[in-house]
């Protein structure tokens, strides 16, 4: 656990100064490495399916292997945000269930989950920076509106897009294609 701990911290740490970066000196590009998405998903489950279980939420994944062209951190920090808002959309525990695949500009990644779903009216308004689709849940969950923005632009980054289908009462799919190229 204190190893986990500790490399989190330097994942975050590492991300922090990378977001400085990107915001400080307005870079408009990032350094896109030969990575697996499949390795960084599973990594991903592996160390949030004891915290999820205990809410009662099931942590699933398929991954298909295969190397692209990513910034790791910046898609470890994306798969967060999407991960912690489907496990805030569900009030009694349900699923979430991640795949990716290759394609052949880089990888797509969905999540889908069995949360509460959002609004039609809301999606087009999910990526602004401080929007929240239900203001109250969130502030009480800790949530201030900014991990889908940053997702946004870390899609960006990536040439890349995100899509989101959902429907009330049956869960919110989150659809995002990294087209960094293939390594």
């Amino acid at each position: 656990a204190a190893n986990y701990i500790f490399s989190e911290g330097k994942r975050l740490e590492s991300l922090s100064f990378k977001l400085l970066d990107l915001l400080v000196l307005e870079k408009k590009e990032i350094a896109l490495v030969p990575a697996r998405p499949a390795q960084i998903v599973g990594g991903m489950v592996e160390h949030l399916k004891r915290v999820y279980e205990e809410k009662g939420i099931v942590l699933q994944c398929r991954c298909e292997d295969g190397v692209c062209l990513l910034e790791p951190d910046l898609v470890k920090s994306l798969l967060v945000n999407i991960l912690d808002n489907s496990r805030k959309a569900m009030d009694k525990g349900g699923n979430i269930y991640i795949m990716s695949e290759m394609t052949e500009e880089g990888c797509r990644i969905r999540v889908l989950d069995t949360g509460r779903g959002i609004p039609q009216e809301e999606i087009s308004h999910i990526t602004e920076a401080f929007y929240r689709v239900d203001k109250s849940r969130s502030r009480a969950q800790g949530g201030v509106g900014l991990g889908l923005s940053l997702c946004s632009e870390i899609v960006r980054l990536h040439n890349g897009t995100m899509e989101f289908a959902s429907r009330i009462g049956n869960g919110t799919c989150v659809t995002v294609e990294l087209k960094g190229g293939r390594a």
